[in-house]
């Protein structure tokens, strides 16, 4: 593993016939001085892939800042106040970190092979690098032109940040700007990116709502609806179709392109049974036409053509997707089933409790779950 601290890019040219020592001046606190990066030297064993056995125990537990459980590739992801790393998925041993002594982080995310962070000074989110998720090594480095506290998110080929009343996208590969958005006057919620469209709701004064509908890269206006007065919308998906829970109205809608390429968009609204009922924040996982939605309480499976509820199960945090399959956290274990119809195919007992409210992710014949400020492997 090595360890290095980042001194910065100068610009210049090193001629083969000649030395040239330059005296470059350091400046205490500055982000030269107080950035350690520490990389691994080679990638780890890819995880074992396979079904989850009918049992399974607590590998190894961490310490992590998010309230996801982030796997991308070989690693799984964890986060500190002023850090991210990645940890062998077997082990939970540290095998990379990238340290920022002079600011916080935002958020992270990770995307087509990369880790983002994007940290914050006195001046609002603005610091963006991208790390390689095997090793750790720096691919890119941006600022941000974000004055606010921020979120971040990806769909393919895209990630956004949000904060304010702007969003900002780029290509999560090289970190060029893809578009941004500002909604003046409103504060907007953090984007939902998916295969069909970047959305998010702007909330505004008077109580107004509305959505935003924009395609994930055409840097064109996006398509803007309101929405009911004092409601509290959330968006859940955006790859099939675009949908929004308020309440207990689940609205769908059809993103296409009109020959300007702008994202227009027709909703279709139903109210669906008390089982839909939601406390806190929802989260969903889109499956086809077919949609799990995590109430607080429960896991609800929902077909979207038809806007009907097809089944619901008791869940202690959101569901994840994993291999075409629903995974569900449950207080002494998980369970697997297909988005379709609920009926349990596997159901796998964990030797401890499972932290509430939990994220999960699948990487190969493991579980893990981040929640309570500790990621935790089982299998």
């Amino acid at each position: 593993m090595r360890t290095s601290t980042v001194i910065g890019t100068v610009a210049g040219l090193v001629a083969a016939a000649a030395v040239v020592a330059v005296a470059v001046p350091v400046v205490r606190h500055s982000d030269a001085l107080t950035t350690t990066i520490r990389t691994a030297t080679d990638t780890p064993t890819a995880a074992e892939i396979g079904p989850l056995p009918a049992t399974v125990r607590q590998l190894w537990t961490a310490p992590t800042g998010t309230a996801t459980a982030p796997v991308e590739g070989p690693t799984v992801v964890a986060t500190g106040p002023d850090r991210v790393s990645g940890l062998d998925p077997a082990t939970g041993a540290e095998r990379w970190s990238y340290e920022r002594g002079n600011a916080r982080l935002c958020d992270a995310d990770r995307r087509d092979g990369v880790v983002l962070a994007l940290f914050a000074k006195a001046d609002g989110c603005r610091d963006l690098v991208a790390l390689d998720a095997a090793t750790g090594a720096r691919r890119w480095y941006r600022t941000l032109e974000l004055r606010t506290d921020a979120t971040l998110t990806s769909g393919p080929g895209v990630a956004v940040a949000t904060g304010g009343d702007q969003m900002i996208a780029f290509d999560p590969g090289g970190g060029l700007n893809r578009w941004t958005y500002t909604a003046a006057g409103c504060t907007l919620d953090p984007a939902v990116a998916g295969q069909l469209a970047v959305v998010t709701v702007a909330r505004c004064a008077a109580g107004e709502r509305r959505l935003v509908v924009h395609l994930p890269f055409a840097d064109k206006e996006p398509w803007v609806g309101s929405l009911a007065p004092g409601s509290d919308p959330h968006v859940l998906t955006a790859d099939q179709r675009v949908t929004v829970l308020s309440g207990r109205t689940l609205t769908a809608y059809g993103v296409s392109q009109d020959n300007e390429q702008k994202a227009t968009a027709a909703p279709a609204g139903d109210t669906l049974d008390d089982r839909l009922a939601v406390t806190g924040t929802p989260a969903a996982v889109a499956d086809g036409g077919f949609l799990v939605v995590w109430t607080g309480t429960r896991a609800v499976g929902v077909d979207t053509r038809t806007r009907k509820v097809l089944w619901s199960a008791a869940a202690t945090g959101p569901p994840a997707l994993a291999e075409g399959q629903v995974v569900l956290a449950g207080p002494d274990g998980f369970t697997v089933r297909p988005a379709s119809t609920g009926t349990p195919v596997t159901t796998v007992r964990a030797g401890t409790p499972v932290p509430a409210a939990a994220g999960l992710s699948r990487i190969g014949r493991l579980v893990v779950v981040a929640g309570a400020g500790r990621l935790v492997a089982y299998g």
